[in-house]
């Protein structure tokens, strides 16, 4: 990816302790009044960047951006990720995937922005969001598989957010199908969407919103949501969380396409939410109340009811009651 003089400028702050006005100059082959000008616009961007007129400039803190330069360095993968586009502010993520993936991008696109105003979750539900708080992110994928088999990647990357977080001394589990939770309240959401030509998948697209930096949340919302900093008094910044995903993610994923999801079963169990508990799920025909005993090789939930095991391809688990 064509670095901007920007981030050129930044990556070379990001290298030194000091670094002179006129090494920057000599380096991106500029004036040293455009380095002047790209160092005040760092600064507003919320960059705190120290001069001083004998030793030059010295970053003092990166700050807690979500640009592709600041993602890139946390970012060890071979495909997600590689593309990035940040958007200060949008609708929706999903939407410019969708207009990314229609266009040929590659796979591992990332879109990610600070703040979305019309962000959704599972079942067209609105999604909090917080300006510069939390991550929205949609991410790419063309995977060679079955149609019926792409709703196993939001369990996959239910799985991938689950040890990021760990890694990170998050305690996240999984809440069936596609949220992740910290101590019972839902930190993250996982919606994922298709593209299909015929009979077969053109593209994938993962969004994926997660509450890092919340202090509160709607009165409405305040036992059910939760965000990192919250939970655990932790203050993460979402460029790392961002990178470490994509470097959990991608490994399971190239597995996922030459094995299937059954090799996962044991890793969403570890994270399960209510795993051997009483749960209550719902679907379109029905309300079951039972043990949650875990996933099928396809994903499916098992649930064990007074008259046996059944297993579900679609539902909720109600752990809440409806706003």
């Amino acid at each position: 990816m064509e670095k901007s003089t920007r981030d050129r400028i930044l990556h070379a702050l990001m290298q030194a302790d000091w670094i002179s006005g006129q090494e920057l100059a000599d380096q991106l082959n500029i004036s040293r009044t455009a380095i002047w000008k790209q160092i005040a616009a760092l600064k507003e961007d919320g960059y705190i960047i120290e001069a001083h007129k004998k030793t030059g400039y010295h970053l003092a803190d990166r700050g807690d951006r979500l640009t592709p330069l600041a993602i890139q360095q946390y970012v060890r993968t071979d495909t997600l990720g590689q593309q990035i586009i940040h958007l200060e502010q949008t609708e929706t993520t999903q939407r410019i995937a969708h207009e990314q993936a229609q266009q040929a991008a590659s796979e591992g696109t990332l879109i990610v922005c600070d703040f979305q105003t019309d962000g959704r979750g599972q079942l067209g539900r609105t999604w909090h969001e917080t300006r510069s708080a939390g991550i929205a992110m949609s991410l790419i994928l063309r995977p060679t598989a079955p149609l019926h088999q792409a709703g196993q990647l939001t369990l996959l990357a239910g799985i991938a957010l689950a040890e990021t977080l760990r890694t990170l001394d998050v305690p996240a589990t999984i809440k069936w199908p596609n949220d992740v939770l910290i101590a019972g309240r839902k930190v993250a959401g996982i919606l994922t969407e298709m593209q299909t030509e015929a009979d077969r998948i053109n593209s994938v697209i993962i969004g994926i919103g997660i509450n890092v930096h919340h202090t509160q949340f709607p009165e409405l919302l305040s036992d059910r949501a939760t965000s990192i900093h919250l939970a655990t008094g932790k203050s993460i910044a979402r460029a790392e969380i961002v990178g470490l995903f994509l470097n959990t993610f991608e490994p399971m994923y190239k597995k996922w396409l030459t094995e299937g999801f059954a090799s996962f079963v044991p890793a969403w169990e570890k994270y399960a939410d209510r795993l051997n508990d009483l749960v209550t799920l719902r679907t379109r025909q029905e309300t079951v109340t039972g043990i949650l005993r875990g996933i099928q090789a396809d994903g499916t939930l098992q649930i064990e009811t007074e008259t046996g095991l059944k297993a579900f391809h679609s539902a909720e688990l109600v752990y809440w009651t409806e706003i």
